[in-house]
């Protein structure tokens, strides 16, 4: 008959292997979750609308698996939820919707906040794309979006402790929304 010791340290391994197989499934997913999020936004950026719904709903089937699985990994899988939330807010504002909050996306906060500030790097791209092909209401259109992100998360200051990288983002928002204004001056 095997002693409680025993029991007690094959609860455990039985435990941990499970928790294993859910990291294992987490890093995988998460990593591939990314690359397809990368795809999608180039999938924007290149008016393949058709790409980017396939990928989006891609996406959306990944992450309903990843959910079941990444309980105790959010801090794995925080970067893939920032990426997801920075394709489907580039998405509502190229489709002029509302942008999405951390509800709608169903995500934290943080990855939230994080995902919104890397909108205002690809907003900045789409400008650029627009002003060279001459489409400068279009330029307006997302350096006015770049300016309505920047303004909101501006006013939150807080510890990284609470906010993560927000701090480091919004200086680099900053930077390009300089940039953006710049570049729409000179082609007035």
């Amino acid at each position: 008959m095997a002693s409680k010791l025993v029991k007690a340290v094959e609860k455990i391994a039985k435990n941990l292997d499970q928790q294993e197989k859910d990291q294992d499934v987490v890093l995988r997913m998460s990593r591939e979750i990314i690359r397809d999020c990368a795809r999608a936004i180039r999938s924007i950026h290149t008016n393949d609308i058709a790409e980017e719904e396939k990928l989006i709903k891609l996406i959306n089937s990944k992450m309903a698996e990843l959910e079941k699985h990444d309980g105790e990994f959010k801090h794995i899988s925080q970067q893939c939820y920032q990426e997801i939330v920075e394709i489907k807010v580039l998405d509502a504002i190229f489709k002029e919707k509302e942008i999405p909050d951390f509800d709608d996306l169903k995500v934290e906060y943080k990855p939230w906040l994080s995902g919104l500030a890397d909108v205002v790097g690809e907003l900045r791209r789409a400008l650029q794309l627009s002003l060279r092909e001459g489409k400068k209401k279009e330029a307006e259109y997302y350096f006015v979006k770049m300016n309505e992100i920047y303004d909101n998360l501006m006013t939150l200051k807080y510890s990284s402790s609470l906010v993560g990288n927000l701090k480091h983002k919004q200086d680099m928002m900053r930077g390009q929304i300089e940039q953006a204004r710049s570049e729409m001056l000179k082609t007035m």
